[in-house]
């Protein structure tokens, strides 16, 4: 299990993570058709945060950052909307601006079981950590660093 449980199959030549971004194609695709005919002449795409009944607080800021993530790299964009629909908060922080916080509840269907299932999936950003610290200085700071 772990850091989407099927990467662990390295001899295969599929993309990993496809099921996630086919998943999310969807979520953008049904939210951009709610949109009014104006709304959608102003955008190619609906960001959509995937945990926002569960994490309210913190949902217009995660609609930035997911937006700005696809901007920079499709790929780290679906593994940003992977953590945060599994639980995963932003939390200020003094020297990053932001941080990622996972929020445990015990219940994988409600946030993340435990701090150890976190941090295996969190690996999954491992490859974007020059696009995530940039993400999150932006997200506190207001531009790109």
């Amino acid at each position: 299990m772990g850091y989407f449980e099927h990467v662990q199959r390295k001899t295969e030549e599929v993309n990993p993570y496809a099921s996630v971004a086919s998943m999310v194609e969807r979520v953008e695709q049904r939210a951009y058709e709610m949109l009014s005919p104006k709304e959608q002449q102003a955008t190619e795409y609906a960001c959509v945060d995937p945990y926002a009944v569960m994490s309210p607080q913190d949902s217009a800021l995660w609609v930035v950052a997911l937006s700005k993530a696809r901007e920079m790299d499709k790929e780290f964009y679906v593994r940003l909307y992977y953590m945060r629909g599994l639980g995963t908060q932003l939390v200020r922080h003094q020297r990053w601006g932001y941080v990622l916080r996972p929020l445990i509840t015990g219940d994988s269907t409600n946030g993340w079981l435990n701090q150890a299932a976190y941090e295996e999936e969190k690996r999954c950003l491992e490859p974007y950590a020059q696009q995530l610290i940039q993400l999150l200085q932006m997200l506190a700071y207001g531009s790109d660093t």
